[in-house]
């Protein structure tokens, strides 16, 4: 079988190994390539059917959504909605909705240590226990990168590049990027999050940056404002940036830290850089099958494709507040909005208590808004 990585298959197996040893512990970024999919953790993909309708267990919140403005709830027995009087300083809520995106509080969204990750297949709902997955997400600045990767769930937690193309404007410039790996080497040893990737300016010869330095603020680095590296496409140029120093720097196009890839414009930074995934549309669809098989190789052609016309007519935007349910809570496209049918691991404000989330259905949804949101929730351990 296929790897997304240039890597040879001894490297995937000792990050595999190395991503199943750190999990046993906690709950870890450091990730890697297996053998096999599991059948119950993958984000990105259709999760088909599940067994009669799960989403009947645990306790129903009902959350009418505005036309303007957020509402907020707590998940914890009875979930409630909620009304902080500063939501940036309230830890009692949990999750706020607004349109059709759902924050945290967590980052950008609030003070508290709340943390999500999914989607996961329908039938984890039915569980007693957390599941295990490779990392869990904060609110954070986060744009046309967001889903760059596949993830393969227990017992590999492996993440895959699915080889999108995006595009990058600066200014009159335009860029076209393509992920080609997540595992590298250091010193001997398999390492996630040391990039490769494939960029181009528009109309000149493709080149590769390799091991683009993204461990910082993985469970072993610990620190989560030691400085992640960043990239200049049109020099080449390479810059350590801490966070904060990157958010007000001009020097880089895009960022890497864990599995984040930054762009710097709005949220992201000063320059006023926009970008585009061109595949994204494929995203909702995409499965492990289709994925794995992809290489380099295979995908270059599709990168060869893209030109000054591709951008034609496209909005590029550079980063937002996104959560970890940023365009995939929702069918993409669908009119009225419709909910996926996927679970949804929370971890509350508290940073502790830990919940599955599940939506039913919207009630009196529109093209933008999903009306009343049908929510289940239920405490796991």
């Amino acid at each position: 079988m296929k790897r997304f990585c240039s890597s040879t298959l001894v490297l995937f197996a000792l990050v595999a190994l190395a991503a199943v040893t750190a999990l046993a512990a906690a709950c870890s970024e450091d990730v890697g390539p297996g053998a096999k999919s599991s059948p119950t953790t993958k984000p990105g993909s259709d999760a088909g059917e599940a067994p009669g309708d799960v989403f009947n267990a645990g306790e129903e919140l009902s959350i009418p959504v505005p036309s303007t403005g957020r509402v907020y709830a707590k998940l914890a027995s009875p979930p409630a909605l909620v009304t902080p009087a500063d939501p940036k300083t309230d830890k009692g809520w949990d999750l706020a909705f607004e349109g059709r995106d759902v924050f945290t509080n967590s980052g950008p969204s609030g003070s508290g240590a709340s943390l999500a990750f999914g989607p996961l297949d329908p039938i984890v709902f039915l569980e007693d226990v957390a599941p295990e997955v490779p990392f869990l997400t904060g609110d954070k600045s986060g744009g046309a990168f967001i889903r760059w990767y596949f993830y393969e769930g227990a017992p590999n937690h492996a993440l895959y590049s699915r080889f999108h193309v995006f595009g990058v404007k600066d200014g009159d410039k335009l860029y076209k990027v393509q992920i080609l790996s997540y595992y590298g080497k250091r010193d001997g040893a398999a390492v996630a999050a040391l990039y490769k990737i494939r960029y181009a300016e528009v109309g000149q010869p493709a080149k590769e940056a390799v091991d683009l330095d993204g461990t910082a603020g993985g469970t072993t680095a610990g620190d989560p404002n030691a400085p992640g590296e960043c990239i200049d496409l049109g020099t080449g140029a390479r810059t350590m940036l801490t966070p904060e120093a990157a958010r007000a720097s001009s020097a880089w196009h895009l960022c890497f830290r864990r599995q984040d890839i930054s762009v710097n414009g709005e949220e992201g930074g000063p320059r006023g850089v926009g970008a585009i995934d061109f595949d994204a549309d494929a995203t909702a669809n995409e499965t492990f099958p289709d994925v794995v098989e992809r290489t380099p190789e295979s995908e270059l052609a599709k990168f060869d494709a893209i030109d000054a016309a591709s951008f034609a007519g496209q909005i590029l935007r550079g980063d937002r507040v996104v959560s970890a349910f940023s365009g995939l809570w929702t069918e993409r496209g669908a009119n009225p909005a419709a909910p996926r049918n996927f679970a949804w691991l929370v971890v509350g404000a508290d940073g502790k208590k830990r919940y599955l989330v599940g939506f039913a259905r919207f009630d009196g949804a529109t093209a933008t808004s999903p009306g009343t949101i049908v929510m289940r929730v239920k405490a796991v351990k």
